[in-house]
């Protein structure tokens, strides 16, 4: 790397990290209840080796009744270990692999295309990728998925020439099936389409695929075991929409038909249940194809975040589009088959499940959209420039006014209005309310804290820094179910649906409760009012 590519890339390198660590404790303006979770179970292992329910070590951490894959809260141990239990902490794991996986971008395209300016702008486009900053400024797990699919892809390059780096590739696709559900299916898919690609060359390697595959397979094997236990499905089956009766329902109402026409040939054919959700698995799938859903911001504010930007620059979208062209007609298919492989394959794992279309389910895309908006740029301009050389500075300018324009208009939002139109969905006001309730505490025997706030333990056992030995000793997290009332901690703090008229004759107690959880003749008890960072109406204190 010569010196003006390695200055180029430090240069892109410190605006993607100012893009995901700028105010990353305050934007967006809370932890999310997720955040939390990782982030207090990450302290009970640093301090007991024990999660919130007690388990040692687990391969599944339990999280409001659901099972969270490990590697991202094992990551936060060492975070939590240097900066203490914050939102800083849990956060800077996923924004220092999305650092990382800038740089590994460039190493991977230069690998993919032998272009080095390809490789910077491949970089460039991930370093100020709406979609791969919205999840590397917080602690959600898929935003790590680009380091790890573009590492292990860039090892099992390097393995094709030097068979040694393939026992690291195996390593950390071994590893990224242990990060996101979505994982799970799509780094096996990954490697088998490798298999084929790269099968010309692998055929005379056979005998060194073991350094691939056992260190993979003995990595993957616990997910796999899990996957046959009602935990490891836990997951699915909250998402999957085969809980959807409608699909079932129209299948057997057709194959009873025919069965009551004595026609059991055409039940057969026609109806199989196999194919009772096709159309639904179709439909999710090509909803991650549609423009509108990388173009604009309607999914759920929680996930896309920054309101009127979508998942990638409104000025990339004709270069993703010119980068598929230009793949087409490029002589060399190794690197096409490669990226369309991955692109094809990246909403399969989303396609079974409900609320479509997902970017969060769906980031495997990340990196493999910049890297070939990354391509159709570099191959435009080639062209442009060599066959309209007077016209090219003009067209070069223009282009780069409207990005930067758009740029900027995107950066206002995301660090100015993003947290204010984002912070109920971020919980705004639940850190505020946490500490109040602790200094009122003081005064009264009790505190009551609804479960309507959305499992409010673990916002307190998060802010309070609560000792994890001391919680599991009261019992820990007896369940994380949205309506479960049996959990407290220090035998002073209890979170339960409120209900005034049974609670009004408790002694001495502070209810922490929602809004329509307090009546008009409770309103003259009120000692509290939290609000939201755009206004709206958190919760009341209500005194007993």
């Amino acid at each position: 790397m010569n010196k003006k590519i390695a200055v180029l890339l430090f240069l892109i390198t410190i605006l993607g990290s100012l893009l995901r660590f700028r105010d990353i404790s305050t934007n967006p303006s809370n932890i999310n209840t997720d955040e939390a979770a990782i982030g207090y179970n990450a302290y009970s292992i640093l301090k007991t080796g024990k999660d919130e329910y007690g388990k040692s070590w687990p391969l599944a951490f339990r999280s409001f009744d659901d099972y969270k894959p490990p590697l991202y809260i094992y990551m936060t141990v060492p975070s939590v270990a240097i900066f203490g239990l914050n939102e800083f902490a849990v956060r800077v794991p996923s924004a220092l692999l999305g650092v990382l996986a800038i740089i590994i971008t460039y190493f991977l395209t230069v690998k993919l295309f032998g272009s080095r300016p390809t490789g910077l702008a491949a970089s460039f486009l991930l370093a100020i990728s709406p979609w791969h900053i919205q999840f590397t400024r917080t602690a959600y797990e898929t935003g790590s998925n680009a380091f790890f699919t573009s590492l292990g892809l860039l090892l099992f390059l390097k393995g094709l020439e030097k068979k040694w780096y393939w026992i690291p590739a195996g390593i950390v696709f071994g590893l990224q099936t242990h990060l996101y559900q979505a994982s799970k299916i799509f780094v096996p898919l990954l490697l088998f389409g490798l298999f084929i690609i790269y099968f010309p060359r692998i055929k005379n390697k056979i005998f060194s695929l073991p350094l691939l595959g056992l260190p993979f397979l003995v990595i993957f094997l616990p997910v796999v075991i899990l996957a046959t236990t009602s935990a490891g499905v836990l997951r699915f089956q909250g998402t999957s929409i085969f809980q959807n009766p409608r699909p079932h329902d129209q299948y057997i109402s057709f194959s009873t038909t025919d069965w009551l026409r004595n026609d059991n040939k055409s039940a057969l054919l026609f109806h199989p249940k196999i194919l009772a959700y096709s159309q639904d698995i179709l439909i999710g799938y090509l909803s991650h194809f549609r423009p509108d859903f990388y173009l604009t911001s309607r999914e759920d504010p929680k996930v896309t975040y920054v309101p009127n930007v979508g998942l990638i620059h409104l000025w990339e979208f004709p270069f993703l589009l010119a980068g598929f062209y230009y793949l087409a007609k490029r002589k060399n298919k190794i690197a096409m088959m490669v990226l369309s492989f991955w692109f094809i394959i990246s909403p399969l794992p989303a396609s079974v499940t409900n609320g479509l279309p997902s970017s969060a389910r769906s980031a495997v895309f990340l990196p493999v959209l910049s890297i070939i908006s990354a391509y159709g740029l570099f191959s435009f301009y080639s062209m442009f420039k060599s066959s309209y050389p007077k016209f090219f500075p003009w067209l070069l300018a223009g282009n780069l006014l409207i990005a930067t324009c758009l740029f900027a208009f995107y950066a206002h939002m995301l660090f100015i209005h993003a947290p204010i139109t984002a912070s109920q969905q971020w919980y705004s006001g639940y850190k505020q309310l946490v500490f109040d309730s602790v200094s009122q505490s003081v005064n009264y025997q009790k505190v009551v804290v609804s479960t309507l706030l959305d499992q409010p333990q673990i916002f307190y056992l998060f802010y309070l820094k609560y000792d994890p030995a001391t919680y599991l000793a009261e019992g820990g997290t007896v369940g994380g179910g949205f309506s479960q009332q049996g959990n407290h901690l220090a035998n002073k703090y209890y979170f339960q649906s409120i209900d005034w008229y049974k609670l009004q004759s408790s002694p001495n107690t502070l209810l922490v409760a929602t809004p329509k959880e307090v009546p008009t003749e409770a309103k003259s008890h009120i000692v509290g009012k939290y609000y939201s960072l755009d206004g709206q109406l958190l919760a009341y204190f209500v005194q007993t």
